[in-house]
């Protein structure tokens, strides 16, 4: 049976693949915080680079501090804002909204929500940048814009 992007323009099949990679991403990461530890997850799988060392610094944080996330964020209206196609190591740029929300920082040991500040953003735009590489689509950065409401 031949695959949704077999029938696509193979420009709009591989901004499909890299958006679903960037989706994989942040249904991994929250599975990660929730533990935590990457170990469990595919989020190697999707993230290389910054987002893979962020992910990680983020993990051994929340172990530092004996706290763990439930919940997960939800990312809507990923859109390829740029894409370089033909390059040697193809990569586009996705804008999206994510909202954090629903994300919830525990105290591990109580079970009790983590006091975090009343100011933070939790609906707001994240700038990513996805690589295509041998074994698939990963993404490199993500980089959340607090300012930019969504």
């Amino acid at each position: 049976m031949p695959s949704k992007s077999a029938s696509m323009d193979p420009a709009e099949a591989a901004k499909a693949e890299a958006i679903s990679a960037y989706q994989s991403y942040w249904t991994e990461l929250p599975k990660a915080y929730a533990v935590p530890a990457i170990e469990g997850t595919e989020l190697q799988r999707y993230t290389a680079a910054e987002a893979l060392a962020k992910a990680q610094a983020g993990v051994a944080n929340l172990k530092t501090l004996g706290q763990i996330m439930t919940g997960a964020p939800v990312l809507t209206n990923p859109t390829v804002t740029g894409a370089e196609l033909d390059k040697k190591t193809p990569n586009v740029t996705i804008s999206a909204c994510l909202d954090v929300l629903p994300w919830k920082l525990i105290q591990k040991d109580t079970g009790q929500p983590a006091p975090l500040p009343s100011t933070r953003a939790t609906k707001y735009v994240v700038i990513a940048l996805v690589e295509r590489w041998e074994d698939g689509w990963k993404v490199l950065k993500s980089t959340p814009h607090g300012d930019q409401s969504c």
